[in-house]
């Protein structure tokens, strides 16, 4: 099985952290680690620890976005 080839032909976003932390079982399954998301969340806003992050997010595409925390 192929989670990202997976959840690309569903079409369908996943959820993989909350409230700074990562969902491990759907991380696992997505083979995404917590250094894809800080990466992300790096280029996208600027944050620098996971506790900044609300939400992030395995798009479709195999993207990752990321809902910052509001300050």
């Amino acid at each position: 099985k192929l989670p990202k080839v997976e959840r690309w032909l569903d079409g369908l976003p996943l959820v993989i952290m909350e409230d700074g932390k990562p969902i491990a079982d759907r991380l696992r399954r997505t083979r995404v680690d917590e250094e894809d998301i800080i990466s992300s969340a790096r280029r996208s806003h600027g944050l620098e620890r996971l506790d900044q992050i609300k939400y992030a997010i395995l798009e479709a595409s195999g993207e990752i976005s990321i809902v910052p925390k509001e300050s």
